[in-house]
């Protein structure tokens, strides 16, 4: 028969059994905190790049719209976004371009998300771009936002070609005569004090040789 000694010593060993049993997994949470911690500072660095490429774009954009669109900005603990809103008799289109990080903290997404009411027309809703937060592959990320603006313009104008072309201010080409949307013209000339508006180079390059205009 055991004596009482041994089974307290069997008790306390079961206590020291779970006290280091937490203490080791205090350990590992801690560890796993302080790595989360370095990959969001690497985030936020990736982050910080992310939108000083993505910002003068945007603005491009948000200039060139005018007042069409309203936009909103948002700032949380790890996502940024912005929203533009644009309203017109046809539809209501809300356009989102955010960053976030994934959920092991190793890329950076950027997301667009395009919402309209009503559903009339194809339209992708959704693309994602993703790269990694210690090497942002900046020229790719300026293309793909460059493409998905281009795109939402183009879905924009779309929709709303009668009204472009309806109140659009009409110019002519001097050399091929014929008369089109100011906001068409693929060439244009100051010369005299004037603008000219050409439907293509050629006819500017004819234009220009005709009137004798030195070029650089």
């Amino acid at each position: 028969m055991s004596d009482v000694n041994e089974l307290v010593a069997r008790i306390e060993g079961a206590f020291t059994a779970v006290k280091s049993k937490v203490k080791q997994d205090q350990q590992r949470e801690l560890q796993m905190y302080q790595e989360r911690q370095k990959l969001l500072k690497d985030y936020e660095k990736a982050q910080a790049r992310i939108v000083e490429i993505a910002k003068p774009r945007l603005e491009a954009f948000v200039k060139r719209a005018g007042q069409h669109v309203s936009v909103t900005p948002s700032v949380s603990d790890t996502r940024r976004s912005a929203s533009f809103e644009f309203h017109s008799q046809k539809a209501h289109m809300t356009l989102t371009f955010a960053v976030t990080p994934d959920r092991e903290i190793k890329n950076a997404v950027v997301e667009y998300d395009l919402k309209m009411v009503p559903i009339l027309w194809k339209f992708d809703s959704h693309a994602e771009f993703k790269t990694p937060i210690t090497a942002v592959d900046e020229a790719a990320l300026a293309k793909w936002l460059d493409d998905r603006i281009v795109g939402f313009v183009e879905l924009y104008i779309h929709i709303h070609e009668s009204e472009f072309v309806d109140t659009a201010e009409y110019v002519e080409d001097p050399i091929a005569k014929v008369k089109f949307p100011k906001f068409a013209a693929a060439a244009t000339l100051d010369h005299g004090g004037q603008t000219y508006f050409f439907v293509d180079d050629k006819t500017r390059a004819e234009f220009v040789k005709q009137k004798g205009i030195a070029t650089a």
